[in-house]
């Protein structure tokens, strides 16, 4: 636990010129529960062990008191960075070296569905890159780590938290959140991890209860539907490739493929902050017949997977968060075998001035947990 410290410590003096100019700064720390993953959990930890890991972070931020509606809205959310430890190095390995430390850097989002004098209840969400140096995956040394293979992965970070208010400017409190970091396929063999935190908070206010109060801008808003084109792009591994290479050529191969994703979306935007409807999706998956070639199972696959989603749009200026739960229509291309659902997450910046159109990152999953890709992607707003 002490080099978690230690590690807190140095990235309070990386972030020390924003702590300066920052209005709140929150120090965490609580424990993690990995989530058990049968694949690969007994070969490190053992048979039914999912270990507990401590967990040590910064947050950073700015809490929005312009005349935006949307900053009155979301009562005046709080925006900014973090810098979190999870110590996995802690986790005790049953036979070799085990994992190393995770460091990870993110954006969040903190807004209060509840906020009085002294209490205040609301959702945080955060989404950036995460870091391990240490004990990554090796074929001679470190064979049973197959949780990372690659230095940087994509992180996910969302939950709910209360703060108590025990002083004009500072605050205690309780954050419970799910973490998420892999890196959707880019490269094996790294099935990334997942689990749940539970975290303790203090934290300084700059304003305290002294906040400047603003008056709401009015800019119109009316509700209607808004339809959205959207193309995304990535690159993935061929996993039956990369084993077959291992056990027959004495060693893994991570040669990269194309992955393209294509969405028509209809939404009714009910108020300024939401908007739900459904989605048209297409996935095409180039490298299918490579897949066949390597798997050994015999059987033909499809380019084309087609699906119909429901999706949810949480959306702060110019900044949309989308989430949506797919089935499949038509799905064959070799990837994932046998699923019938799948998940999204867009995160996407909109330019008004530019036609409304935007650029963002789309996140696709299985079973909730399980990273199918990580894409850029380009649409419009229409």
């Amino acid at each position: 636990m002490k080099n978690h410290l230690y590690s807190l410590i140095f990235a309070a003096l990386l972030f020390l010129p924003a702590t300066a100019f920052a209005q709140n700064i929150t120090v965490k720390a609580g424990a993690t529960k990995l989530l058990y993953d049968q694949r690969y959990y007994p070969a490190i930890f053992g048979e039914g062990v999912a270990p507990t890991i401590p967990t040590v972070g910064l947050n950073i931020g700015w809490r929005d008191y312009s005349d935006s509606p949307f900053a009155s809205i979301c009562k005046h959310p709080e925006i900014g960075v973090a810098f979190q430890v999870d110590g996995l190095a802690d986790a005790m390995a049953v036979d070799g070296p085990g994992l190393g430390n995770i460091y990870s850097v993110y954006g969040f989002f903190d807004r209060s569905f509840i906020e009085t004098e002294h209490f205040s209840l609301g959702y945080f969400a955060g989404y950036g890159i995460s870091c391990s140096f240490s004990k990554l995956y090796d074929p001679v040394t470190n064979p049973k780590n197959l949780v990372f293979s690659v230095p940087f992965n994509s992180r996910i970070k969302f939950g709910v938290q209360t703060k108590f208010r025990f002083a004009e400017r500072y605050y205690t409190g309780l954050g419970f959140y799910f973490n998420h970091s892999s890196n959707g396929a880019i490269h094996f063999p790294n099935r990334g991890y997942n689990g749940f935190e539970l975290s303790l908070l203090v934290g300084m206010d700059e304003k305290g209860n002294d906040r400047p109060v603003t008056e709401r801008r009015e800019d119109g808003f009316k509700r209607g539907f808004q339809f959205d084109v959207q193309a995304s792009f990535g690159i993935m591994a061929n996993e039956a490739y990369y084993y077959y290479c291992e056990e027959n050529l004495g060693g893994g191969d991570n040669t990269h493929h194309p992955k393209y994703s294509f969405n028509a979306d209809c939404l009714y935007k009910y108020c300024r902050t939401h908007a739900s409807g459904i989605g048209f999706d297409l996935f095409v998956t180039p490298f299918c017949d490579q897949i066949a070639e390597y798997d050994g199972r015999g059987e033909k696959y499809d380019q084309l997977s087609v699906g119909i989603s429901a999706l949810h749009e949480m959306c702060y200026r110019d900044l949309t968060l989308t989430v949506g739960l797919g089935r499949y229509l038509h799905h064959n291309d070799g990837i994932s075998r046998n699923k019938k659902l799948y998940q999204m997450v867009h995160i996407k910046y909109h330019f008004p001035s530019l036609a409304d159109t935007y650029i963002g990152i789309a996140l696709k999953a299985h079973k909730f947990m399980a990273a199918e890709s990580i894409q850029l992607c380009l649409g419009k707003r229409f």
